[in-house]
């Protein structure tokens, strides 16, 4: 069945959070959810938020921390970029 876990960092990504389209595509790569800081339905003003795993059963806790951790590098990459 799986863990149900989910790994989550707050990170703040202005530049990207102005691309949508980009940072969309991304989080669809990489199995991950953006939320605001103040949880699933919340928006960001200052550019921080919320990426976790979308994936959550049917993997190891491995595997879904590696989806966040891969995740965020590809945004963190994105916004170096901008």
């Amino acid at each position: 069945l799986g863990t149900a876990l989910r790994a989550s960092v707050h990170i703040k990504l202005p530049k990207l959070m102005a691309d949508d389209a980009t940072f969309k595509a991304i989080a669809a790569q990489y199995n991950v959810q953006i939320r605001g800081i103040h949880g699933e339905h919340s928006e960001t003003k200052d550019g921080v938020f919320d990426i976790s795993n979308r994936r959550r059963l049917g993997r190891t806790e491995k595997e879904l921390v590696q989806d966040m951790i891969n995740g965020v590098r590809a945004m963190i990459e994105a916004e170096s970029a901008a």
